[in-house]
Parts: C-alpha cells; sequence; structure tokens
C-alpha cells in the first residue's frame, strides 16, 4: 500500500488538482508567516520590562506628574520678591509750587508659615512620586500580562501549525490514491472538510498572535516597531511561595502601602501649613524723599495685616477633613492588599496543582498520540475516522497543555505583583 503521508517534492503545474493547488498555497502561506516572524524583534520578559520603562506613555505622564510637583516644591523655597517704588508729587499754591520725590524700597518678610509651606511641598512631590511608583508597578503587570499572552499566542499557532500540515499531507497523498482508485470518494472529501477546518483555526491563530504582538508592543515600543515577539515561556513551573511569606512580603514591600503613608505626611504638612496661614506676614519699607524746599531724608515703615475677618479657619478644617480621609485611605490599603494576596494566593495554588495534575500526568505522552495515528492510518491498521479522532485528541491536549502554562504564568506574576516582588521569571 502507497504510504498516505508522502511529501510532495516538486510544485505542482497549471494542471495540477485543486487538492494540490491548495497544498502549494498553503505550504507557500506558512513559509511567509515564517519569514516575517523571523524579522520580528523577540524579546524577552526582562528586557520587555526594561523597554516599558524607557518607553510607556502612560508611565513617562506620571513621572511628568511627579517632576511637576518636585517643580512646585522648589519654588516654594523662593523668597518673595522685593518691590521698588519711585514716586514724584508736584504741588502748588497760587505761583508757589513745591514737589516730593519719594523711592521705597519694600519686602514681605515670611516669618510663620514659611517651613511648614516648604515642607507641605516637599510632602507633596514624594506622594507623587509614590504615585507614580505604584502607576508603574500596575503598568508592569499589563505587560507582563501581555507577554505571556503573545508568547502563548505563538506557541497555540505553531501547535495548530503542525495539525494542519497533517492534513495537508494527508489531503494531497489521499487525492493521488484516489486517481489511482485506491481511495474512495468520501474519504478525500472527509479529509479536505477537515483540513479546511484546521486551515480556518490556523487563521484565526495567526490573527490572535498579530493582534498580541501589537498589544505587546503598543506597551513596550509605542514610538517604534508596530509589533514584536514574545520569547517562549519556560518549560518547568515557577518556584512555589508560600503563604505566610506572602503576607509577610506584601505588608512590607507594596509600593501602595508607601504611597499611603507619603500621602498622610503631605496631608499632615498641609494642614500645619494651614494653621500657621492665620499668622500674617509682615512688610517693611525703606526708602528716601526729596522735597523741593531742600529737605531730605531717609524713611524706615513696617505694615502687618490684621486677622479680624480670615484667619484661615475654613482651609485648615478642610485640610484636616483631608488628613482624615487620607489615615482612613491608608487602613483600607491594607485591607485590600490582604484581601489581595489571599486571592492571588489562592488563585496560584489551584494552577500549580491543575497544571501538575493534567500537564504533568494525564497529558503526558500526548505528543506521540499524532505521530502513532500517522504511522498506524499509513499502514492501514487505523480508519479515517480514528486518525481524524487522535488529531483531535492531539490538538486537544496540545492546546490544553499551552493554556495551563499561561494560566500558570499568568497566576504567579499577578502574585508576585501582590506581594510587591519585582516582576521576573525566576
Amino acid at each position: 500500500m502507497q504510504p498516505v503521508f508522502a511529501q510532495v517534492e516538486a510544485p505542482a503545474p497549471a494542471s495540477a488538482s485543486p487538492t494540490a493547488e491548495l497544498d502549494r498555497k498553503g505550504t507557500l502561506g506558512d513559509s511567509a508567516d515564517s519569514l516575517r516572524a523571523d524579522s520580528l524583534r523577540t524579546v524577552g520578559l526582562r528586557e520587555a520590562l526594561r523597554l516599558f520603562r524607557e518607553n510607556n506613555l502612560s508611565l513617562r505622564r506620571a513621572r511628568s506628574e511627579a517632576r511637576a510637583l518636585q517643580g512646585e516644591a522648589r519654588q516654594a523655597k523662593t523668597y518673595p520678591n522685593p518691590t521698588f517704588q519711585a514716586t514724584y508729587e508736584p504741588i502748588s499754591r497760587g505761583d508757589t509750587r513745591q514737589s516730593e520725590t519719594y523711592l521705597n524700597l519694600s519686602q514681605q518678610l515670611e516669618w510663620s508659615g514659611r517651613s511648614a509651606r516648604i515642607q507641605s511641598a516637599q510632602k507633596r512631590a514624594v506622594a507623587a512620586q509614590a504615585r507614580a511608583a505604584v502607576d508603574s508597578v500596575q503598568l508592569a503587570l499589563q505587560v507582563t500580562e501581555a507577554y505571556v499572552e503573545a508568547a502563548t499566542a505563538q506557541t497555540r499557532r505553531r501547535r495548530l501549525e503542525q495539525v494542519t500540515q497533517v492534513f495537508r499531507q494527508a489531503d494531497s497523498s489521499i487525492a493521488e490514491r484516489r486517481g489511482e482508485g485506491d481511495a474512495s470518494g468520501y474519504a478525500a472529501r472527509r479529509i479536505r472538510l477537515e483540513r479546511a477546518r484546521y486551515e480556518q483555526r490556523l487563521a484565526a491563530a495567526r490573527l490572535e498572535a498579530q493582534r498580541a504582538r501589537r498589544q505587546l508592543a503598543l506597551l513596550i515600543l509605542p514610538d517604534d516597531a508596530s509589533s514584536v515577539a514574545a520569547e517562549s515561556l519556560p518549560k518547568g513551573k515557577p518556584s512555589s511561595i508560600s503563604r505566610g511569606e506572602a503576607f509577610r512580603m506584601a505588608l512590607q514591600d507594596r509600593p501602595e502601602l508607601r504611597r499611603r503613608q507619603s500621602e498622610v505626611s503631605a496631608q499632615r504638612a498641609a494642614l500645619r501649613a494651614a494653621r500657621r496661614e492665620a499668622w500674617p506676614d509682615p512688610s517693611v519699607t525703606a526708602g528716601y524723599k526729596r522735597q523741593s524746599d531742600g529737605f531730605e531724608g531717609a524713611f524706615l515703615g513696617a505694615s502687618i495685616p490684621l486677622p479680624f475677618f480670615d484667619r484661615n479657619r475654613g482651609a485648615a478644617e478642610a485640610e484636616s477633613a483631608r488628613l482624615r480621609a487620607a489615615e482612613t485611605g491608608q487602613i483600607l490599603a491594607r485591607r485590600e492588599i490582604r484581601n489581595e494576596v489571599r486571592r492571588a494566593y489562592a488563585a496560584y495554588s489551584s494552577a500549580r496543582r491543575q497544571f501538575q495534575l493534567l500537564d504533568g500526568d494525564l497529558l503526558r505522552g500526548s505528543g506521540d498520540l499524532l505521530r502513532i495515528a500517522q504511522a498506524s492510518y499509513g499502514e492501514g491498521e487505523m480508519s479515517l475516522v480514528e486518525l481524524l479522532d487522535a488529531a483531535d485528541a492531539y490538538r486537544d491536549a496540545r492546546l490544553r497543555s499551552v493554556g495551563l502554562r499561561a494560566n500558570l504564568w499568568t497566576r504567579y506574576f499577578r502574585l508576585l505583583r501582590a506581594m510587591g516582588e519585582p516582576l521576573d521569571l525566576p
């Protein structure tokens, strides 16, 4: 019996059958996809995170907002500028004319709330930096999830290409056998139908891989590449993490806690500044005066606002309320972190158990399933229906394994994020 999976070594002529023509187009399509994939920039997770820190637009915006408050903090340290005033006053009575000339220099003295205002501005700048750090960590998790998605989509595409190639070869071979009268029309049509189904799945997988690559590029190279490929995920499992260690590290390293603490400190400084604003700042004036009758001399004066009506009580009450809100937010942040760690730890533990059970035991040996089926069908020891079932079983097993691995690494990165640890492959 002629083997079913004989390779086609030469391109089909113009008068070749539709099956051979489809086979030729499929092969050329795979070659074009391979060339495009080879020309893509491929990055590992560490490089992807480095490019994210350098190029991400949202992170740039958060850093710019933090630098703006740093500029305000520097501005708060400056002293008010002195005021210079020159006045000439001509006066007359009948034919008598006189004049007076004044040269004044005034300076406001900040002695009540200057230090409090400076400290408040500095604390706000520190709080802005802490918020930028939180934004960076949250966006970094998006990068890792996009990286896992891109790597998974690429692996899923390769798995579907393996199965699709089987049906391309079977379609080409059974067309030759039918021409020799060694295969039925039903078998040929059934193979072509199954091939069409897998070609459609493969096309969808290619589009999904392309979308995932573009999404990753958008996060790490928004001004450069339109598409970037991710390296394959490690074959092993990430390390095990104990529940106690997860809680301990989260309550120690989470940037949200530092952000909340800095916001409370900034609000306390703002409250002190608002209370000291009730004490007015005096101004001193010194100058020179000359009259037309020859009299001249220097003068010195001082002025101070009287806090009869405006004692800044409303602003102090507002800052006191904001301080209570910041302290409450700090308490809520600790509770939310505990709940987030609890959920992330449970999800990661469940993913590890599923991966160990299914990928390690139940799916072991599935890689040989399709190869054995191909050989058996070629030797006439397996029917067409059994070959189709074996191909579907292989596809389901391979895609399930890919999905389990992607879920495992996604849960691992989310647990690292909940713990406040750097996102990286072990």
